[in-house]
């Protein structure tokens, strides 16, 4: 379909840097777009979660960039100041040795927090916040949403569809819709749990970040307070997020979150040899957090059914992979 010829409505489903990306480009384009977000904020994984103890990335924790097409995105946004340079020292604590990961790779960070980059990326876009697309359905050259309540959700319908959601959402909304949902189910995921910790005193640490490769419950270790931009919060030290690892966030998936988040930051003491004293601990579990393997390919795209899919099961659990693929899926539709 191209742009040149027609208007098209498009529907994005999903407000992650995946549906925000290819929104943006077919706005650009002269589409008429519509995201729809299930969540009360966009985001996504590159989201931050703000409680009285101050603000914590739970999810993507800072990006790289590898691709010359992300390079001029991401310097843009440099340039724009709401993504920085993190140069916090990032180590790896591996066979019980420390490890420097050096400062060779370049990580950026969203200022004040990873959630600034949705925030921008969201400008100017219609965005329909705490919807649930439950069901799609074609009608003649249109392409329906329905709601949880089966309420269409929006009278003319779209021209085009884009899902940008976790593949095993998108497997349910396309079936029997496309041939695109056997390639979809083929990808597997790992969930996420997540540790926001505050501490009274300062832990005295002489590290920002660390991978752990050594720990039975712990994958990485954040001095989230540390990353540029954050701000300071009256009766907060530091404040650190914790990411257990696949395995044990699949074993321990139905734990209470305050209850996962005990065990790791009881790992996290142990690990680095320093009690904590917490002044504000809270759990949150990432369903689908890691993508086992991600399709080789940047994005989906049904010109017959005019549908299509992306996100960083496509391309690769990075946000440089999840904009790429949004943006991919943007310029194949463009044409």
């Amino acid at each position: 379909m191209s742009l040149g010829q027609a208007k098209p409505r498009v529907a994005i489903v999903g407000a992650g840097i995946a549906g925000l990306a290819c929104a943006r480009e077919l706005l650009a384009r002269g589409a008429w777009v519509t995201v729809f977000e299930q969540d009360r904020v966009p985001g996504g994984r590159a989201g931050t979660q703000t409680a009285d103890a101050g603000s914590f990335d739970h999810g993507a924790q800072y990006f790289t960039v590898s691709n010359h097409r992300f390079e001029s995105i991401a310097q843009s946004w440099v340039d724009r100041r709401f993504v920085r340079r993190w140069r916090g020292r990032v180590i790896a604590f591996s066979n019980n040795e420390r490890v420097d990961q050096g400062s060779s790779t370049e990580r950026f960070v969203g200022v004040p927090g990873m959630d600034a980059i949705a925030r921008r990326l969201v400008e100017d876009l219609e965005i329909r916040l705490n919807t649930r697309v439950h069901r799609i359905q074609r009608r003649g050259d249109l392409w329906l949403l329905h709601d949880d309540e089966g309420r269409e959700l929006s009278v003319s319908g779209f021209d085009v569809v884009c899902l940008a959601v976790p593949s095993p959402q998108a497997v349910q909304l396309l079936a029997g819709q496309s041939e695109l949902s056997a390639m979809l189910a083929r990808v597997d995921w790992e969930p996420c749990w997540a540790a926001m910790l505050a501490l009274k005193r300062e832990s005295g640490l002489d590290f920002d970040g660390a991978f752990v490769n050594d720990d039975p419950i712990l994958g990485w270790i954040a001095r989230d307070s540390g990353k540029p931009g954050r701000g300071e919060v009256a009766g907060v030290a530091e404040r650190w997020v914790l990411h257990a690892r696949p395995k044990w966030s699949r074993q321990y998936y139905s734990k209470e979150p305050a209850d996962a988040a005990q065990w790791m930051v009881r790992a996290f003491s142990a690990r680095v040899g320093v009690p904590m004293a917490p002044r504000h601990l809270m759990g949150y579990r990432w369903r689908y957090a890691t993508p086992v393997n991600p399709l080789p390919t940047e994005y989906l795209w049904d010109e017959r059914e005019r549908i299509g899919v992306a996100g960083d099961w496509c391309n690769g659990p990075r946000i440089e992979g999840a904009y790429l693929s949004g943006h991919g899926l943007a310029l194949a539709i463009s044409r």
